[in-house]
């Protein structure tokens, strides 16, 4: 390769980068509302296949919409439950807050002779800074959540006639593949296989989670344990930084409701706790390997996804990044890509993709089952 075409091909990836950015920044909704429901899609259909045995393919689609759609308001019915408690409680949260601040406000003018007046003004300087910087990040991330949010009332109509249309979609995979011996349909098996088996075992961490979180609440004692529990549980699906941020909310909470602040110890005590079983046993177990990418490159995804999409961005940002891994991985062009986005281990042979899963279909070497996809 001569220097010109170096320069040619680094000009051309460039290039659909940025275009890929702008695009991504600017269809957020559309490209949001495709991937939340090809996910949930994914996630659907072993339902779905279920039912075909019982009747035609509408069925099938109309009862795993349903099962989705019951399944997503009992749990926000469950949520409003434990969040009116809250609500009834704030005016006492806010007395207490006011009560423990004056009392540390008292201790720390004991301990450097500075006056509460002086403590008022030094923290109203420092959160007019923090406001001017990462509160406007803040601020610019739930406003892209909401924006998102608004756009989501269409998933369930979504989400149903991608399971109606599947084998339409196989078909089109096939054809679009044909010249590459199958090599997209071979992706799009994969993928479909990554995100089923992605998403059922990030629902059963946060179930598993918020079902230990909330029995270690309950044992301190916590108000709004379930709540708490199961909203550490679910900010766990944020690696790395969404346990953290979790962990703040009980140590908040044991702090104005209770007498002595090793409840808050306790409290944070559990999280770890909880995240060192998540790190260890649970997620190895249940999950796996399924989404095999570095720290890095998780990390960079989550900044990335926060960046264009807001706090929806950060959730979706592993899955997207397995399979954006998972494309590099099968085209020879982008092996060193999905290398650098990958850990250090073997493939097990079955998920090899030096040929690609139609290819050994057609010589014999596998079978596959047309309802994959």
């Amino acid at each position: 390769m001569t220097g010109s075409d170096g320069l040619q091909r680094y000009v051309l990836i460039l290039l659909a980068t940025v275009l890929s950015v702008v695009i991504l920044f600017y269809g957020k909704s559309l490209i949001l509302l495709i991937i939340g429901s090809g996910l949930l899609a994914f996630l659907m259909l072993p339902i779905a296949r279920s039912m075909d045995r019982f009747g035609p393919k509408w069925l099938g689609a109309i009862v795993a919409t349903l099962v989705l759609l019951i399944t997503v308001l009992g749990s926000i019915f469950l949520l409003g439950w434990q969040l009116r408690r809250f609500a009834d409680d704030l005016p006492a949260l806010q007395a207490a807050l006011s009560e423990k601040g004056e009392l540390v406000q008292a201790w720390i003018a004991d301990q450097t002779h500075m006056s509460q007046r002086e403590q008022v003004n030094w923290f109203n300087e420092r959160v007019g800074a923090i406001a001017s910087t990462g509160g406007k990040v803040a601020v610019n991330l739930f406003s892209t959540t909401g924006n998102v949010l608004a756009s989501i009332v269409p998933i369930p109509l979504f989400v149903f006639l991608l399971i109606l249309l599947r084998d339409r979609f196989r078909t089109f995979f096939q054809q679009l593949g044909s010249t590459s011996d199958g090599l997209v349909l071979d992706i799009m098996l994969r993928i479909s296989k990554l995100s089923q088996k992605y998403l059922k075992g990030v629902f059963t961490v946060i179930l598993i989670l918020g079902v230990l979180n909330s029995i270690g609440f309950l044992i301190l004692g916590l108000k709004y344990a379930i709540l708490l529990g199961f909203f550490v549980g679910f900010l766990n699906v944020i690696p790395y930084i969404g346990v953290l941020i979790g962990s703040l909310f009980p140590m908040l909470i044991a702090l104005l409701t209770k007498d002595s602040y090793m409840y808050a110890v306790g409290a944070l005590g559990v999280c770890f706790f909880t995240q060192f079983l998540e790190n260890n046993f649970i997620t190895p177990k249940v999950v796996g390997s399924s989404v095999s990418i570095n720290p890095l490159a998780s990390l960079v995804a989550l900044i990335a996804g926060g960046s264009l999409w807001g706090l929806i961005g950060m959730v979706l940002a592993i899955p997207i990044t397995g399979m954006i891994k998972i494309v590099c991985d099968s085209l020879p062009g982008l092996k060193p890509y999905g290398y650098i986005l990958g850990e250090d281990h073997e493939y097990p042979a079955e998920e090899r993709i030096s040929i690609p899963f139609t290819e050994r279909w057609r010589k014999g070497k596998a079978k596959v089952n047309k309802d994959q996809i």
